[in-house]
Formats: structure tokens, sequence, C-alpha cells
């Protein structure tokens, strides 16, 4: 006989009224790991085994003979300030006004993925096979029929309780106790979850599998996209400074540059689970990163046009559009860096992404505009000062994520020097050659080798970038910090 449905009896609280919301409150002391709440939870909404919109951990903790090990099952945390709602740029996430619950449009969504980042708690999860994300809704329909979620009816110990809280009180209360011990880590979403620890505690507790660091996906996409959108903006930057020093001969590179540009972003709709929904990106750029980052890149491929047919037809007025063009650019690179600034992924978060970014636009797009239309002096010392500047910020990175306390900056570090060092190893090989080898090529076929030697150091270092991010996890974000 199986024991899922043996906690039914739970009651639903009375629906929130004024100031407050339902949330989830999980008592540890009575956990005890036969995941029947994940069960429930999949067979609820259809998922298959491989999406688990609710999870369990295990944690462990201590020294022998005093160890301890607990149950941990995170599902939603339905916040007060949801980071998912907020970086999502269709507005496919909406708060209910009635019961605080955070719910998620099917319909809406493009499966652009950037809240599955967004959420420092990994709560969204991608379906490919729908081509769209999902999360727990605390099984609103089962409330709105006045029933428990699945997960808290099926617990056979009572673990998991829907209860109501008053926002405001829970916004100070979690101000003022954020990363404590049964408290989220401090965050902007103000996660409404709440879990009783046991009595007595280890120090030390920790998830059991903090240590089994795995590799996340490549984005193959995105990886294309970034790079060539960084060429482009770099090539016609180095075009409008070589053409105001005096040097006219970048027709035929801004022509390329504008074709970079085109495949650049024709490229970023393959990574959408529904693409051709993709011009819904733009809807949220008041508050979207990601639909900023569409935006700039939209308004600069259209001035780049007109800048490149300027340069063509000889055009009075081409320099502003010049200047144009690399300002829209240059947005929509820092607009495209300001994305992975998520605490989800901590190796992310700091201002190295933003660095690598326009060191990529810098290196490559002066190549590409020489590579087209000769090199200059001019450009092979910023090609060589900016290479050298990624050598180094590069090794400081590296240094930095080893050195760091944090367990998924640290583990992304781990990943760099073991299971990617060869790659790694590689695409400074291949950056080092190009630095070398770019005084010594003669004509634009040599300085195109060169060129083509860079993009593929950076084509790996952005692969390199996406494997690596170890993500935060829901168990870590509620145990001590030492901890975490």
């Amino acid at each position: 006989m199986s024991l899922c449905g043996v906690g039914s009896e739970v009651a639903l609280p009375a629906p929130p009224g004024p100031g407050e919301q339902y949330r989830f409150h999980f008592d540890m002391t009575k956990c005890i790991g036969c995941k029947c709440c994940v069960v429930a939870c999949n067979e609820q909404n259809g998922n298959p085994p491989e999406i688990l919109w609710r999870r369990v951990g295990e944690i462990e903790g201590g020294v022998y003979p005093a160890t301890q090990r607990h149950y941990l099952s995170m599902g939603c945390n339905h916040c007060v300030e949801p980071t998912c709602m907020t970086g999502c740029p269709v507005d496919a996430y909406s708060k209910d006004s009635v019961t605080g619950i955070v719910r998620h449009s099917a319909d809406a969504c493009i499966g652009c993925q950037y809240c599955t980042w967004n959420c420092s708690y990994g709560v969204p999860q991608y379906n490919p096979a729908r081509g769209v994300v999902g999360k727990c809704d605390m099984c609103y329909g089962r409330l709105t029929q006045g029933q428990l979620p699945a997960c808290s009816a099926a617990c056979p110990e009572g673990a998991i309780r829907i209860e109501v809280v008053r926002t405001e009180e829970w916004r100070k209360e979690f101000l003022a106790a954020a990363s404590s011990p049964g408290m989220p880590a401090e965050d902007h979403s103000l996660s409404t979850t709440r879990i009783t620890l046991p009595g007595r505690i280890a120090q030390d507790l920790r998830k059991a599998d903090a240590n089994r660091l795995q590799l996340e996906d490549a984005h193959w996409p995105l990886v294309v996209m970034t790079v060539l959108t960084q060429v482009s903006v770099g090539a016609f930057c180095a075009i409008g400074l070589l053409e105001l020093v005096g040097a006219r001969r970048h027709r035929g590179a801004a022509i390329a540059a504008l074709l970079v540009a085109a495949i650049a972003l024709a490229a970023s709709t393959l990574h959408l689970g529904r693409p051709i929904h993709a011009w819904r990106a733009l809807r949220m750029w008041r508050r979207s990163w990601l639909s900023r980052e569409v935006l700039f890149f939209t308004v600069f491929a259209h001035v780049a046009a007109a800048y490149a047919g300027a340069l063509w037809m000889g055009l009075r007025g081409a320099m502003l559009l010049g200047a144009l063009t690399a300002l829209t650019g240059l947005a929509g690179v820092a607009a495209s860096a300001r994305i992975y600034l998520v605490p989800g992924r901590p190796a992310w978060n700091s201002l190295f992404t933003f660095a690598e970014f326009f060191l990529t636009a810098a290196l490559l797009g002066t190549l590409a505009a020489c590579a087209l239309s000769g090199l200059t002096a001019m450009a092979q010392s910023l090609f060589t000062v900016t290479g050298l500047v990624m050598i180094v910020a590069g090794a400081g990175k590296l240094f930095w994520l080893y050195l760091s306390p944090s367990n998924e900056r640290h583990g992304t570090a781990v990943l760099l020097l073991t299971v990617l060092s060869t790659p790694l190893l590689l695409r400074y090989v291949m950056l080092a050659t190009a630095l070398i080898a770019l005084p010594f090529a003669h004509g634009m076929a040599g300085v195109a080798a060169v060129a083509a030697l860079a993009l593929g150091g950076e084509f790996l270092n952005r692969y390199l970038f996406f494997v690596s991010v170890v993500p935060t996890n829901m168990a870590a974000q509620y145990l001590a910090p030492e901890a975490a």
C-alpha cells in the first residue's frame, strides 16, 4: 500500500486577505525523503521524469559519531518580488492579486530560458519537448476548488503545509534574518517559503552532492549570437575610427560587418523554444534586460545598414551615422552582458562578464575590419593591447573564482582546471598565436588567417563561459552562510 496521500488530512487555511498571500511551510523535522511530493507533483502536472517542479535534496553534516542527514523538499517560493517575473521579456509571469501565487503562462512564453538563470533557486524548468518553461504554481486550480496542492496532499508526514503570511511583516523579518539557518539567502526576490529546522543542526550542514559538478548546456545559438554581435559592433567601431583619421577604404568592410550582424541575430532565434514568436521579446523593454538587448541590436542593425549604404555611396553625413551605429551597438553589447549578471549564476555575476564581452568586441572587431580593408599600425597596436588585457583578465578571473568562498564560483574554477582544461588551454594558445603572428601577416589573406584564429579562440571562450557555470540550488539558499 502506497503511503502517498496519507497527509491529505492537513487543512487548507482560509484565503488570504488584503496584504497577505499563500506560502509553503516545510517542516524538515518531519520529512523522511520518500519523494511522494515529487511523484504527486509530476502526476498532477503531466511532467516527464526529468523535469521536476518539486525537488527533494539530501543535506548532511556533523562529524562521526554525531552526524546528521536531513531532507529538504522545495517547490516555487512564490516570492514577494519574483525575479523570474521582472526579467521575463514577454510578461509570461504574473503574481495573482488574491493568493500571491506566481503563475506562468505557457501561451505567452517563447522559451528563451532567461527565467531559469534569473531565479536564484532554480525553480523554472525548461521543457524542450514543448519549447516552453514551466514551474510550480502551488496547484492553483486545486486551490481554487478548496483542495490542497498535490505535494502537500501526498506527503505522508504532513511536512508540507500551506499557510498565509502578511507580506510586509515577512519583508521586515526577511531583511532582519536573511541568510540565517531556515531563512533564504538575501536576495531581491524576497522568497516567502518558511522552513522549520531540527532543534540542533550541524554548523557544516550542506548538500550531500555539493561536490558533484556537471557541465551546463553549451547554448550554441547564444555562443554564435554573442560572439558575432560583438564582432560586428567592434568592426563598425573600428571602421568609424579609421574613417575618422582619414583612411577611407572601408565600404566592403561595412557590408561584411552588417552581414555578420544579420547572421548573429538570425542565430539568436534558434535558442528559443518557440522562435516563431521571437518578436514578443521586445514587449518588456522597460524592465527586462533581454528585451533591451533585442531592442538595441534591432536598432543597431537598421542604423548600421544605413551607415554601410552611406559609405558605399559616399554620402555626406556618414560620420554621424557611424557614431550612432557605434553607440547603439555598444548599448547592445552592454545589455547583452547585463543579462548574465544574475544571482543564480554566481560565476557570471561580476564585472568580468562586461570585460569579456567588450574585449571580444575590441579584439575581433579590429581584426575583422582590417582583414577586409588592410592592416594599419593603429589597428595592430589596438589588437595587441586588447589581447594582452584579455589574457591578464582571464587569468585574474580564474584566480578569483578559485579562491572564492562561494561553492558555485569555486566549482566553476574546478571545472575549468579539470574536465575543461584542454579547451581552456587551447583557447589561450590560439589567442597567443594570433598575437605573435599578426606582425608577420602579409596582405589581407594573412590578416584574415589571424582573424580566423582569434575568432576560433573566442568561440571556445564563450563555450567555456556557458558550460562551466555552476548554478545556485534550492537547498544551499536555506542553509547557514558558511555551509552554503
